[in-house]
């Protein structure tokens, strides 16, 4: 038999709650303070698949509906990945949320969303099923993976199907977790065939809950950040959950530029991400530069310097 080695959902805070009634079309501090309106104006993320692997997605949300494809549930089988969380929603809505007027609009609005559901109503799972759920996404042909969960404990099972993800051609994004200052990040993202993300808050300072360790790739809003709620809702929550899904948006803006034939950048491997964002990312603003790498990876990914090639 098996032995349940348990993952769950990064811890998060939730701050803020309002429903659809109550929400004119909001936009988030990430997406002001990088600019992202000027990169929508050549590439919105258009041909781009991301397998969100959470608690589900609300599949009926008018925010984030048209842009989600057939998903599964891992938790129960053959029953459709409704997210019986909200943690998944929120991820969706960072993500891909449609720029139509109501609730609040995603980093890459036209790209589309995969839901597999591998974490149950408490947010909580094993790590054997992550495993599925990475082989599954990639047998799926996305271009993206996106996990915001976490774990102490290291299994290789999980870090063979990020391989094989790899091998079909796909970048695996992880959060780096909530606990702070710490001498490693989780599992998967302590991986380094991830990408791993920390979260900064909106003085792009490093969060105060964002894991630390010398495999930390980059920083992204991760504060106080608005997004879709189950139940044609929205709340505003805070976590590295958060922050991973703007990286992962950045990314699909870039890839969709490259996929539209207006660029002759090459972006295949996760080293091609790493490559590029490292090159075109900002300092945190309090950072110590003696231990700099430790408490931020290479910085916070910047769409801003990032449309040098968009131009």
């Amino acid at each position: 038999m098996k032995k349940k080695y348990k993952c769950k959902l990064l811890p998060y805070t939730k701050t803020k709650y309002v429903s659809l009634l109550n929400s004119n079309q909001k936009t988030g501090w990430g997406i002001t303070a990088f600019d992202l309106p000027k990169a929508w104006q050549v590439t919105q993320g258009d041909g781009i698949k991301i397998a969100v692997l959470d608690t589900g997605a609300d599949l009926d949300h008018q925010d984030i509906s048209e842009n989600l494809l057939q998903g599964i549930n891992l938790i129960e089988k053959n029953s459709p990945p409704e997210d019986d969380n909200g943690h998944g929603t929120h991820v969706t809505g960072i993500l891909v949320a449609s720029n139509n007027d109501i609730g609040m609009v995603g980093v890459c609005p036209k790209a589309k969303v995969i839901p597999v559901k591998i974490l149950d109503k408490n947010g909580n799972g094993n790590l054997f099923l992550v495993s599925d759920g990475i082989r599954w996404a990639a047998d799926q042909g996305v271009d993206f993976i996106t996990m915001s969960l976490g774990s102490p404990m290291k299994v290789q099972s999980v870090r063979n199907a990020i391989i094989y993800a790899q091998s079909k051609g796909v970048v695996v994004f992880c959060a780096a977790g909530n606990a702070g200052m710490t001498k490693e990040i989780f599992y998967p993202a302590n991986y380094k065939e991830t990408i791993s993300i920390g979260a900064i808050k909106e003085n792009f300072k490093r969060a105060d809950f964002s894991c630390t360790g010398m495999n930390l790739d980059f920083m992204a809003p991760g504060e106080n950040i608005f997004s879709t709620f189950p139940n044609n809702s929205y709340a505003t929550l805070s976590g590295t959950s958060m922050a991973c899904p703007f990286a992962v948006g950045v990314a699909a803006l870039l890839k969709s530029f490259v996929k539209s034939g207006n660029s002759n950048l090459i972006l295949n491997t996760t080293e091609d991400y790493r490559e590029l964002f490292r090159k075109h990312s900002t300092d945190i603003t309090d950072v110590d530069l003696t231990n700099s790498k430790f408490l931020e990876g290479f910085g916070i990914i910047d769409p801003r310097k990032l449309m040098n090639f968009c131009e």
